[in-house]
């Protein structure tokens, strides 16, 4: 009883338990992302290879894109779906794979029931909401214009089909509380995919918030590189021990002497891949700042040059902070990684632009012959 007195007397305290709760939560959920990343790398090299010889076969028989799996923006839509099956194996290994069978049973159809008394609960309920905002955020893609508010309902119903299926197979409990908040969270995503593809519609506003989050993120970039050697190498070590745990069979089984040298044996192409992602996203952030409805070679290279050079002042910062270093080899490979980002928005190659560009007439000739032959008068359309 005093326990929980303290808490609720000390907001402070409170808010750091729920945050350690959450995180604790998260960092479980994060342990299923390599098997996810694995299941989705094999569903893309299957997708892949079918949609290229779908693509090919229809080609060659001169079917429009809209015959063709994914449309017009293959890529992308691929990537969506990728990005859609590691979130729902992530779910599924959450939800169920992470219990053994017949471990919990029961039914609860209060309202707020589950947020409970401590902060445990109360982290649990929050999940629960966050849980299904990549839903919300992914699902929009497969849905016509004028029906993608369906979602919403989508993810009621994989809610309440969990639900169900927990109270089975006695996985977990069923918990009206779960539904609304999973709901709860599918709406949050949903309201995030309508924000984004609003401003990415309107040129202005997506190159003015590309402009600032390339500020806060290069601000980012610059805390970073203002701790000091050994506050960064125990930084470095506790992301590697991370991965550690989520790839190595029995790590806790070791002595913390082992697991740290397990960890060391990775710190430098962990902190070379972070450096690398992290210019990686600066480089989309300022490609989408200085773009305006096409992307231009100018505008490719201005982008490299522009992170090179952000790299070279990153450099140069830390060589006045304590136990660090400024190396060329650094700026070389932050470069290399805002070059690769970059490839993101270009993945279609030439011969692909060519070949789509190539349907898209076809299919406004056969739309100009098929008006002719309705008997409608064409007339030239003015912007």
């Amino acid at each position: 009883m005093a326990m929980r007195v303290y808490v609720k007397n000390n907001k402070g305290y409170g808010k750091n338990m729920l945050i350690a709760c959450m995180m604790a939560d998260i960092a479980e959920v994060l342990s299923y992302l390599p098997t996810a990343i694995i299941v989705g790398a094999v569903y893309a090299l299957v997708a892949g290879i079918v949609l290229r010889l779908i693509g090919k076969r229809a080609a060659s028989s001169g079917n429009t894109p809209g015959k063709v799996p994914f449309g017009e923006n293959s890529v992308f839509k691929l990537t969506m779906s990728i990005l859609l099956v590691i979130y729902i194996v992530v779910v599924l290994m959450t939800v169920f794979f992470s219990r053994e069978l017949g471990s919990r049973e029961g039914i609860d159809m209060r309202i707020l029931g589950t947020w409970g008394i401590t902060m445990q609960d109360h982290a649990w309920v929050i999940e629960n909401v966050l849980l299904f905002i990549p839903l919300g955020l992914l699902l929009p893609f497969w849905f016509p214009t004028g029906r993608k508010g369906i979602v919403i309902i989508v993810g009621l119903v994989c809610s309440i089909g969990i639900e169900v299926t927990q109270l089975v197979t006695g996985y977990g409990f069923c918990q009206l509380d779960d539904v609304i908040m999973n709901t709860a969270g599918t709406s949050v995503g949903y309201l995030l995919y309508v924000g984004i593809v609003n401003i990415c519609r309107r040129t202005m506003a997506r190159r003015l918030c590309c402009l600032l989050l390339a500020i806060v993120w290069m601000t980012t970039i610059f805390r970073f590189s203002a701790q000091p050697a050994d506050e960064s190498g125990q930084m470095s070590l506790r992301f590697g021990m991370s991965i550690c745990r989520m790839v190595v069979p029995h790590f806790e089984d070791k002595t913390v002497e082992q697991q740290e040298t397990m960890a060391r044996r990775i710190e430098f192409p962990v902190r070379k891949a972070a450096h690398m992602t992290e210019y990686a996203i600066l480089a989309l952030l300022l490609l989408g700042t200085i773009t305006k409805d096409r992307i231009t070679r100018k505008q490719l290279l201005a982008v490299i040059c522009l992170v090179a050079a952000y790299a070279a002042t990153d450099e140069y910062h830390q060589l006045f902070v304590p136990g660090r270093s400024g190396q060329v080899r650094d700026v070389v490979i932050d470069t290399v990684g805002g070059t690769l980002g970059l490839g993101a928005p270009n993945w279609r190659t030439p011969e692909g632009r060519r070949k789509l560009e190539a349907i898209q007439y076809a299919n406004e000739q056969q739309l100009v012959a098929l008006a002719k032959q309705e008997g409608f008068e064409m007339r030239p359309y003015i912007r």
